[in-house]
């Protein structure tokens, strides 16, 4: 049953990168989202009654982690080979200093995570997490392939 629910899914998964038109990335983010969600939920063996608690600290949480991303990666575009050494050695202070902020989020959610799930299931969480980003990068890549395909 789980493996036809995950065959579901990635069925899904590649539904959504395949139709999602460049102008739709919201819809698209929307849909990814909603099959992340399912699929952390199936994961991590929530109870309706701890993802009613779950859903909006983890969300939360995603938003931080998001807008520092964004934070960061707005002011560090430009690939490592157009700097100098000066900019060269800022990028990689401010790239370990975006990984310590990284680590403070997780580590305070994580007490607010325990107060709604297991260690078990939070543990499961961070692998799901792991799990369902390497199948959006996979995904990516065969789209990509199959698009260099079509150009031949």
């Amino acid at each position: 049953m789980r493996k036809t629910g995950y065959i579901i899914l990635l069925l899904l998964l590649s539904t959504v990168t395949t139709f999602a038109q460049p102008h739709e990335m919201p819809r698209r983010m929307e849909r990814i989202h909603a099959i992340k969600v399912a699929y952390i939920t199936d994961k991590i063996h929530l109870t309706s009654a701890q993802a009613e608690r779950f859903w909006p600290v983890y969300n939360q949480y995603e938003d931080e982690k998001f807008a520092l991303r964004k934070k960061y990666f707005a002011n560090h575009s430009r690939p490592a080979q157009n700097m100098d050494e000066d900019d060269s050695r800022k990028s990689i202070d401010d790239d370990i200093e975006m990984q310590e902020k990284m680590l403070e989020i997780r580590k305070r959610y994580k007490d607010q995570f325990l107060n709604v799930i297991s260690a078990q299931q939070l543990a499961s969480l961070y692998d799901a997490e792991r799990e369902f980003k390497r199948m959006l990068i996979q995904q990516l890549k065969e789209r990509h392939a199959n698009r260099q395909q079509e150009l031949r």
